[in-house]
């Protein structure tokens, strides 16, 4: 293994940061911007479903009314699902960069639906710009992460890594801010509050087509070794990044030992079992952990705990700061801690605030301070989430796999977390009427379970090359290269190598010249 390059200090460049801040601004922010934005105009907006269902169709019931509420709300994940499993075909297809800057197009759609559907009294139009814009901001949360780690050196891929999910605390911060009633959370204003969104969406469209698509793309997937050198220059601000390059050039070989990946072979290799398994645990545990239940129905959160009615949009507006400032502190702490402790120890604490939300929350008859105690566990709940499940799971799909599967492993991940998000986003409403308080019971064993998971299987990737965990995973389980590289059929693919293993020289040659 080439040391030289593991040990390299990669620096922040004006280049590599601008691209990074546009790339997440014109997908990660946008994806929490649409999270949080139903949020604080809900009440107008059920206003607005009961008065265009009555002039197109008929008086609408109560049970009606909530059933549209929740489409409203869910039908963004659902085309997030969709979105977030085109990614990896997106990705391959059109580069990491233009696939991006792509998906800008269903975006604006969607913002012009939300912008107009309120003067044409059309809650068709709002649902489907709901789901367009879902589409858009689901193929983005597996685009941005993979893009962000791939321009990254390795010593700051973390830290890079976590900036998809800062951007996304800060759109949700942002929607609740502009939400406010003093501002665009009006009876008249909310349609113009939910198309602001096309504001980053055009400044990604406008800046991120001067910048390089992803080296290990360019290079790994398109062959094309000049651009990548350019793009690695450029990215790293020096010329000599031979080390970068050789360390593509290896996996390349590696993965001409290999049929070309797909879906089906992912979920039947051997050595990316325990990887795909992680993913997926972290993208589903990420939704089940409860934190839906503070973004998307946060205000019947505060009710229950006695707050005054008046006040609730400036409690959820506190949330959002805590988690865009811990998320901030996660992004030094992911390349100091490293992934596990921020991953286990976030947990931890959160089991512990839910245990204390729902004592708070079951007994707050007996004594009116416990309203506030469930208020505080909510912020130590949300501080657990910020530093771990919220930041980690997002890159570690694109640290986890190398370049060949790591299209397809991503966007199975992001189906994943979107298909959980959508059970939790429109199932909460009627657990928490059934059970009430006791609905966290459900959010703590999740936690502890697939806590169990993380704590046994998931390694620390700090600092470590794409090749150097890939070994990892193959010397922990056993399996060999002649494992590995056998196709469906069971036949060894060997064109180069020595009975199935391949070694390479000290300095591999360039592709090209």
């Amino acid at each position: 293994m080439d040391q030289t390059l593991n040990n390299a200090a990669g620096r922040l460049t004006v280049p590599l940061a601008i691209t990074a801040f546009f790339a997440a601004l014109g997908n990660s922010f946008t994806h929490g911007y649409n999270t949080g934005v139903l949020n604080s105009p809900s009440k107008h907006i059920r206003t607005f479903l009961n008065e265009s269902v009555t002039a197109h169709y008929s008086e609408p019931s109560e049970e009606l009314i909530k059933f549209l509420w929740s489409l409203t709300v869910s039908i963004y994940l659902v085309g997030g699902c969709a979105g977030a499993f085109s990614a990896g075909f997106l990705a391959d297809r059109f580069g990491r960069k233009k696939a991006i800057i792509l998906m800008v197009i269903p975006g604006l759609i969607g913002d012009a639906l939300f912008g107009f559907c309120q003067f044409a009294n059309s809650l068709e139009m709002l649902i489907i710009g709901r789901l367009i814009v879902g589409f858009s901001c689901g193929a983005g949360s597996g685009l941005v992460p993979m893009y962000l780690t791939e321009i990254a050196p390795v010593n700051i891929r973390g830290a890079m890594g976590v900036l998809h999910q800062l951007a996304l605390t800060i759109g949700i911060l942002v929607s609740q801010l502009l939400g406010l009633r003093e501002l665009l959370g009006s009876e008249t204003l909310w349609p113009i509050l939910l198309a602001s969104s096309a504001v980053p969406f055009i400044a990604c469209a406008i800046a991120l087509p001067f910048y390089p698509d992803s080296p290990r793309w360019l290079l790994v997937t398109k062959r094309d070794e000049q651009a990548a050198k350019e793009a690695l220059q450029r990215f790293r601000g020096e010329f000599d990044v031979e080390e970068d390059l050789r360390e593509m050039r290896r996996e390349i070989h590696e993965q001409e030992q290999e049929p070309a990946w797909t879906m089906k072979k992912l979920f039947g290799s051997r050595v990316y079992q325990i990887p795909l398994m992680l993913v997926s645990v972290l993208a589903v545990i990420q939704q089940l952990s409860g934190i839906n239940m503070v973004f998307y129905y946060s205000d019947e959160v505060f009710l229950a705990a006695r707050l005054p009615a008046d006040y609730t949009q400036y409690a959820n507006l506190g949330m959002g700061t805590i988690n865009v400032i811990m998320t901030i502190i996660s992004v030094v702490l992911v390349e100091k801690a490293g992934r596990r402790p921020l991953l286990l120890g976030g947990m931890i604490a959160m089991v512990i605030a839910l245990v204390a939300m729902t004592l708070a929350l079951a007994f707050q008859d007996k004594a009116s301070w416990l309203a506030y105690v469930s208020i505080l566990t909510m912020v130590v709940f949300v501080i657990g989430f910020a530093i771990g499940l919220g930041s980690i799971p997002q890159f570690i799909g694109a640290e986890l796999f190398k370049q060949g599967p790591r299209p397809a492993a991503m966007s199975f991940a992001g189906l994943m977390n979107w298909l959980a998000n959508f059970t939790v986003g429109i199932s909460f409403p009627f657990i928490q009427h059934a059970i009430k308080e006791f609905c966290m019971l459900f959010f703590i064993g999740f936690l502890i379970i697939f806590g169990v998971v993380i704590w046994k299987y998931l390694p620390e990737t700090k600092n470590k090359t794409f090749a150097e965990i890939y070994g990892i995973f193959k010397k922990n389980y056993g399996v060999s290269d002649t494992d590995e590289n056998a196709n469906e059929d069971g036949q060894l693919m060997t064109p180069m190598g020595n009975g199935g293993h391949t070694t390479y020289p000290e300095s591999v040659k360039p592709l090209v010249g």
